[in-house]
C-alpha cells in the first residue's frame, strides 16, 4: 500500500470515495471516519490508497449501486473536504477538488437509481491554503457521450453518487465492457468482456 505522510497544523479527518485519511500522534495511528475532532497540534498525516476489489463478488457486495450511464457533461466541481465541527460546510483549509458528472441512468444492475444522478469523480487535492494542488493519482476523467458501468457509494449528505474503490467503472466499447483504471493489476483481473455476459455475472454475484 503506498503512502504519503505529510506534517499539517490543525488538519481534520476526510473520508469520501474510498479515500481514508489517518491522524497519527505519539506514534498512535487510529483509522478515524467523520470525527468532529480537531488537534491543535503538528500531526503526521498518512494517505491511504482507496479499496481495491479483486473479484466482481467483493466488489459487487461493497458498491450501494451498480448502474449503467451515459455522461452527459459535467455539472461543476466542488469542494469534498468538510469541516469536522459542521459536515455540511466545506473545510476553510483543506480543498479536495470532486468533479460532478451528469449521468443517464440506462439501467440499474445492483440498488435504486433515479433516471439522472451526479456522480462525483476525486481529481486532486490541497493540503492547506499554501500547499500545491496535487492530482489525485487514480484520477481519469469521465467522456461526455460515453456509456459506463458504474460501482458506487451513495452520499447521505449530497444524494450524489461516488466511487467504491477500484474498480471504480468500466466503460462499454464496441460491444466490450474495458475496465479504465491506473491499476495494472487490475487490468490483468479484469480483462474486456462482452457486455451482456458481464451484466450477467455481476447480477449473479449481486444476487439480484
Amino acid at each position: 500500500m503506498k503512502k504519503m505522510v505529510l506534517s499539517i497544523v490543525t488538519l481534520g479527518v476526510i473520508f469520501m470515495g474510498g479515500v481514508v485519511y489517518f491522524i497519527k500522534d505519539g506514534g498512535n495511528t487510529d483509522k478515524q471516519i467523520g470525527s468532529a475532532n480537531v488537534a491543535r497540534q503538528t500531526h503526521t498525516v498518512s494517505y491511504s490508497d482507496r479499496p481495491k476489489y479483486t473479484n466482481i463478488k467483493d466488489l459487487g457486495k461493497a458498491s450501494d449501486c451498480i448502474f449503467v450511464g451515459t455522461v452527459e457533461g459535467v455539472a461543476g466541481t466542488r469542494n469534498l473536504a468538510r469541516n469536522p465541527n459542521d459536515p455540511a460546510e466545506e473545510d476553510p483549509n483543506i480543498y479536495v477538488e470532486g468533479v460532478d458528472y451528469n449521468v443517464k441512468v440506462i439501467e440499474v444492475l445492483k440498488g435504486k437509481a433515479d433516471s439522472h444522478v451526479l456522480v462525483t469523480e476525486q481529481k486532486q487535492t490541497k493540503l492547506g491554503k499554501d500547499e500545491p494542488m496535487v492530482v489525485d493519482e487514480h484520477y481519469i476523467g469521465l467522456t461526455s457521450g460515453q456509456t459506463y458501468i458504474f460501482f458506487v457509494k451513495k452520499s447521505n449528505l449530497t444524494g450524489r453518487y461516488y466511487s467504491v474503490g477500484d474498480p471504480f467503472f468500466f466503460a462499454l466499447e464496441n460491444n466490450q465492457v474495458v475496465l479504465k483504471t491506473k491499476e495494472k493489476d487490475l487490468l490483468e483481473i479484469y480483462k474486456p468482456e462482452e457486455v451482456k455476459a458481464f451484466k450477467a455475472k455481476v447480477k449473479e454475484a449481486v444476487g439480484e
